[in-house]
């Protein structure tokens, strides 16, 4: 294929109206039920022995296009051959082989949890000096939050920027489809899409970014070349650590699709098809749909739970139906609550385009996402307003973690913090609380030759530290010293 062809490809693939489209990325209820077709069930469709499509599909969306000529479907129907050949420039791609974590030692917690892995309680305040925990969340916050923007959307980021310094500061992840980056392609597709240097500047600018796929799913059927999931989650791993200098990915967020049959099969739970190959080599996958929260203890790493459906997000707390909806449950302390279980949860909330901000503060959709941006900036004393990828780190971490007291003595605690995690991946510092002697007006810590982060606080006329701690680097010494904050 020669690179007239091949940017030709890119550019129409890209120039698709269903490209990088969420079934979510339309406000609720802006789209009307079309016949019999959007109840078809994913699993009967016809299937190789993978579970991956067979060509046969196509007379399925056929159908639908000659029925509705407007739809995505008869969008991706003309552009299969677009496809076809933009996947045959990987034709003899091969999946890498993911480094193999230490003797030991987890890649990820790629398990649903039946249980609970640990009980779910208020915050923890040790008893004795030299006494140590790991707190929940970072800086020993309730509960976590983090905000996402999918599908690109560069031309939105002026005012994302603007929101952010309206908001204090926003700790964005933009979620990238790689295959449309810096594509040959028109003008208003490079502003959606961006290019690599933008988004690497992004990164310089304080935000993050990690993948959404290569394709968002689009065309996903083998005999049409496509080179299947392995191919989605590692090449567009590649892409971003190639192009955006410093970057290791170590998120996935799954794609959603325009067009009804071409759903992910299973979805983001444990029998999705897609999550063998997401499992090989991302830490965490963010999944999407119905519920906001996740349950501090019962966190599905490859199925963590988001939402746009912002408009029920800060619904009534009364109704048991949207109550993973619900972010005042983060806070819902009351063990007799029937919301209790979302207590000191993990919350993750998404959006796509905010139209650059020309009806942010007019239309539905966006002024209920601005109600979220709300509660997020009102409660920060509350929450830990974290990056997705952070939080993801630091969860497994903390769920796998051990905290021994070497020594404790008047002049000194020394501690030692191991996980049973990858350290090469896992490198994110948890906040440990360190019950200091009484005497103690403050303190520093070191880990080898580095200094930690240390937070001096009282709790009952009692002195703790907060301390950050990269886990499985060895031991921690803290020393009497000035309080810090």
């Amino acid at each position: 294929m020669t690179n007239r062809t091949f940017l030709a490809v890119i550019a129409a693939c890209l120039a698709s109206p269903v490209f990088g489209q969420d079934p979510e990325a339309t406000a609720p209820g802006s789209k009307p039920a079309r016949s019999a077709y959007a109840s078809t069930k994913l699993e009967t469709l016809p299937r190789d022995s993978n579970g991956f499509l067979k060509p046969k599909v196509w007379d399925i969306i056929q159908t639908e296009a000659t029925a509705n000529p407007n739809s995505n479907e008869a969008s991706i129907l003309k552009e299969r051959d677009l496809y076809k050949a933009y996947y045959a420039t990987y034709a003899h791609w091969v999946a890498p082989t993911p480094p193999a974590p230490p003797a030991g030692r987890l890649r990820n917690l790629s398990d649903t949890p039946k249980t609970s892995r640990f009980p779910l309680t208020d915050k923890v305040w040790p008893a004795r000096p030299g006494d140590a925990s790991v707190c929940l969340w970072e800086d020993d916050k309730l509960a976590a939050m983090s905000l996402g923007v999918d599908d690109n959307f560069a031309s939105d980021v002026p005012y994302w920027k603007e929101l952010s310094k309206k908001y204090g500061g926003l700790n964005i992840t933009w979620n990238l489809i790689t295959c449309n980056i810096d594509g040959a392609i028109s003008k208003g597709r490079i502003s959606s899409a961006g290019t690599w240097n933008f988004w690497q500047q992004m990164g310089k600018d304080g935000y993050r970014v990690t993948s959404h796929s290569m394709t968002h799913n689009h065309d996903p059927v083998p005999a049409d070349g496509w080179p299947g999931p392995d191919w989605e989650a590692a090449e567009s791993q590649h892409q971003i650590d190639s192009h955006v200098a410093g970057h290791q990915t170590k998120t996935f967020v799954y794609p959603g699709s325009g067009v009804h049959v071409f759903g992910i099969l299973g979805g983001y739970y444990p029998n999705s098809n897609w999550r063998p190959a997401l499992v090989k080599y991302f830490a965490a996958a963010r999944g999407g749909g119905g519920q906001a929260i996740s349950e501090a203890n019962l966190i599905d790493y490859f199925n963590i739970h988001a939402t746009t459906g912002v408009l029920n997000v800060l619904s009534s707390s009364t109704d048991p139906k949207i109550a993973a909806l619900n972010l005042n449950n983060l806070f819902a302390a009351d063990a007799n609550s029937p919301h209790h279980k979302y207590y000191r949860g993990w919350a993750n909330v998404f959006i796509h385009f905010i139209n650059n901000g020309k009806d942010f503060e007019t239309a539905p959709y966006t002024i209920a996402y601005g109600k979220v941006l709300d509660f997020y900036n009102q409660n920060r004393d509350k929450l830990w307003t974290g990056f997705f990828d952070d939080v993801a780190l630091y969860g497994e971490e903390r769920d796998t973690a051990s905290i021994t007291t070497n020594e404790s003595s008047a002049a000194r605690i020394t501690l030692t913090l191991t996980t049973k995690m990858d350290p090469a991946v896992f490198d994110y510092p948890l906040t440990v609380k360190v019950r200091l002697p009484d005497a103690w007006k403050g303190a520093g810590a070191r880990q080898k030759e580095a200094s930690l982060a240390v937070q001096f606080i009282a709790h009952e006329g009692k002195p703790y530290a907060l301390v950050k701690i990269v886990p499985d680097r060895g031991p921690v010494t803290l020393i009497a010293g000035s309080a810090s904050r």
